[in-house]
């Protein structure tokens, strides 16, 4: 009976020409370093499924993300366009009225013109309200957190017994105030709401959209069990959806640090606790793994493999001041920088360069690598090609169709982005009279150059007493200019910012294209402003006010499946 379904599925599957309306799976790593894995070279992590899909594909090694911190890379990948002209902040609280602005079109949305079915599991982070989760942005499935994993307290059943740990909630000062010094997060600009319980539990929700359901399931949430539960939605939804085409996003939780009750702020399965050499780090991420190994075989059973276009990458770099907890730069160090914190929440190449890689059996060819520049923003242009349907008119995309360079067998492929540019960090128009002009980049790729007119540390920054040179610097008289090319550690810069300096001529024209350019993004760059929705009446509580915040029963303060964890009763799990 078994052999007769697999033959079935396949022959459904061939029915359907390999790149006609091809499946798509985007898997999308919280916080992973560029050095995190397998196939970068890390020594002791174990992703063999990973590096098993990136040697079967094409090596994508100068993948971009679209921003520095969650939410907005998250914006940039939905959407195909800068989170800054979207409107997105950096990060967006587990309280806050605002979210992805109504009016964008995510990935989904374009699919669902070509009649996908569509699921997303994991860390949505767009906003939390009914009308910003997915099942009102394209999805017709979601199990996930809506936000980061250190957003709230969680349990974690100990593997030895079934006891539950006694309470200990986070306070919303625990995540906030790294983002806040960065321009990543402002409670008044979001309209948080104010004290909300809901604020401080993580739930782990389920939408059908159409049942018209949405559910909290826990909260708050188990970490023990978190994967599994993951795991099976994902596998169930690719046999169920096998023979039309699917979109599956995955953008996981894991390997974001938790709130400070999980030990090593890190979580994983009872299977894969104590599993690898890495510490709680290489445990989350070799579960990341194991649910993409079971997504694989559930493809390859199902006989859809050729029609199946995988992308992989990270939101952003690793974070830095959670030490081994927070993942590895590899050799993306910015050592002009002197000083260690480069990663998450800087435009320095360590919080921007992500891992990454696209795999399509048949079509994309093996152990093939690329080191053109690419961008998570290009996903939505791409996969709308390939699906037939043309992009919305009236609407700027800074993302670009990869195909191109998915499809070169022979390494001539080139980028087509002349410039990439970085928002996010510390550069701001100095004029804050208009907020639609607020927005200035950071940073920008142009061919094997990448250039700043502003560096900062990362989230948390670092010692100043100890690390001088960790605070923002502006490179007013010239950018500081990188060949990435050859220095990805970006140690040897070519410029110096310093008036009686004068480039080498070979650097002049660089230099001039890339001050024009940079000209021309600001004068027609439009930041977008968000605005809030009104308030639903299921929002508003018996005393008048209005609460945000996903609650599975106000009654109960939020907390519906047992305390969180207490960091001294799960040391030994």
């Amino acid at each position: 009976m078994a052999l007769a379904l697999l033959a079935l599925l396949s022959s459904a599957s061939l029915s359907r020409d390999a790149k006609d309306k091809p499946n798509v799976i985007m898997l999308f790593v919280d916080d992973l370093g560029y050095g995190d894995l397998g196939f970068n070279g890390h020594p002791t992590t174990h992703t063999p499924n990973i590096d098993k899909l990136a040697w079967g594909g094409k090596v994508l090694s100068s993948w971009y993300s679209g921003c520095p911190v969650c939410s907005g890379s998250r914006a940039a990948l939905m959407t195909g366009r800068q989170f800054a002209r979207v409107g997105v902040p950096g990060v967006f609280g587990p309280d806050v009225q605002t979210g992805l602005p109504l009016n964008e079109t995510t990935i989904a949305n374009q699919l669902k013109k070509a009649d996908y079915a569509t699921a997303i599991m994991g860390k949505w982070h767009l906003g939390q309200r009914a009308m910003f989760l997915p099942a009102s942005r394209g999805f017709d499935y979601y199990l996930g957190i809506p936000y980061s994993d250190d957003m709230g307290s969680a349990r974690a059943t100990p593997c030895q017994n079934g006891q539950q740990p006694a309470s200990s909630r986070i306070t919303l000062h625990d995540w906030t105030e790294s983002y806040e010094e960065l321009g990543f997060y402002d409670a008044e600009e979001q309209k948080a709401s104010k004290g909300d319980p809901g604020a401080s539990l993580l739930p782990l929700v389920y939408q059908d959209k159409a049942a018209g359901n949405t559910t909290v399931l826990e909260q708050p949430l188990d970490f023990t069990h978190l994967a599994e539960k993951y795991n099976d939605y994902v596998v169930n939804f690719i046999k169920t959806h096998a023979s039309a085409p699917f979109f599956l996003y995955m953008p996981f939780s894991h390997v974001h640090t938790t709130a400070g009750n999980q030990p090593e702020q890190q979580y994983a399965g009872c299977k894969f606790i104590n599993s690898t050499k890495r510490g709680r780090f290489g445990d989350a991420l070799a579960e990341a793994d194991w649910i993409i190994g079971n997504v694989f075989d559930a493809v390859n059973e199902s006989g859809i493999s050729q029609n199946t276009l995988t992308f992989f990458t990270g939101d952003n770099g690793p974070w830095m001041v959670k030490g081994k907890s927070g993942g590895s730069e590899g050799l993306l160090t910015g050592i002009t920088a002197m000083y260690w914190n480069t990663g998450k929440g800087s435009t320095w190449e360590g919080g921007m360069h992500e891992a990454g890689f696209a795999h399509w059996p048949g079509v994309i060819e093996p152990m093939t690598r690329s080191s053109e520049v690419v961008s998570s923003m290009d996903v939505l242009p791409t996969v709308s090609a390939l699906a037939g349907v043309p992009l919305p008119e009236g609407v700027v995309y800074d993302g670009k169709d990869m195909t191109p360079i998915l499809m070169d067998s022979t390494g001539t492929a080139k980028s087509a982005h002349e410039f990439l540019f970085f928002y996010g960090g510390c550069a701001r128009n100095p004029d804050r009279s208009n907020p639609h002009k607020a927005a200035w980049p950071s940073a920008v790729r142009y061919g094997q150059y990448k250039a700043y007119w502003c560096t900062a540390p990362g989230l948390g920054g670092c010692d100043t007493s100890v690390y001088p040179n960790c605070v923002a610097k502006h490179y007013n008289n010239v950018p500081l200019l990188f060949n990435v090319w050859e220095d990805p550690s970006e140690a040897y810069p070519l410029t110096q910012n310093d008036t009686n300096w004068k480039p080498p001529p070979e650097l002049v024209p660089v230099l001039d294209a890339i001050q024009k350019a940079h000209d021309a993004e600001i004068a027609s760059f439009v930041t977008g402003v968000l605005v809030a929705p009104p308030p639903l009446p299921s929002e508003k509580q018996p005393d008048g006010s209005y609460a945000y915040a996903i609650c599975c029963d106000r009654s109960k303060q939020c907390d519906c499946n047992g305390k969180p964890s207490q960091l001294a009763n799960l040391t030994q799990v």
